[in-house]
């Protein structure tokens, strides 16, 4: 049996792209350390990179086959996480750009500091509970509020029907309301998805 641990890097490709799970699982254990504290620097969250890395691997194992043999992988994998990173801020950007609009658009009471520990935590909050929605049902949440998309501008983009667009919205929204339902950040929540747009 091969001792994968003594592979060079190139050596570990060919296995991997037939499918090898000990050569998966030594890459992994040569690199996910590595990626992780690359992310950490960028992201400041460790949950966030250990969610960026995991999405890294999981990948590197399903597009196993176009990986090229003549590449090196660190250059892949490092590759793959910067674009994951950016794909991160992107998202982290739409919803605290919307939240901070709508906290200037609503009549609420003036801002203490208390209530921007608040708003920070709901931010947070908002996009943890993004990331557990079914991605075509997150894809067209945020396409409609965040991105401000028409119902048939989305059913456009993403190839579905504008019932079945209706039907992904009213999914995401409820869950969202339960998830927030009895929190203090429920206030947020209702005028997010029901008077922002």
């Amino acid at each position: 049996m091969k001792n994968h641990a003594k592979l060079s890097d190139n050596d570990l490709i060919i296995p991997l792209r037939l499918g090898c799970k000990e050569a998966f699982a030594e890459i992994y254990s040569r690199y996910w350390e590595i990626l992780i504290n690359a992310a950490y620097q960028r992201l400041r969250s460790r949950e966030d990179a250990e969610e960026v890395v995991q999405e890294v691997f999981v990948n590197l194992y399903f597009r196993r086959c176009e990986i090229d043999p003549k590449s090196t992988l660190e250059a892949y994998l490092k590759t793959a996480l910067k674009f994951k990173i950016i794909d991160a801020y992107r998202l982290q950007q739409l919803h605290y750009r919307h939240i901070d609009s709508l906290i200037a658009e609503t009549n609420l009471s003036p801002i203490t500091p208390d209530d921007q520990l608040e708003i920070k935590e709901f931010k947070r909050s908002i996009l943890s509970a993004c990331k557990n929605l079914p991605e075509k049902c997150r894809e067209v949440f945020i396409m409609f509020r965040f991105d401000e998309l028409s119902h048939q501008e989305i059913a456009d983009r993403t190839a579905i029907s504008v019932s079945t667009v209706k039907k992904h919205l009213h999914k995401a929204m409820l869950f969202l309301r339960e998830e927030f339902k009895g929190s203090k950040t429920f206030l947020f929540i209702i005028v997010l998805l029901f008077f922002s747009k």
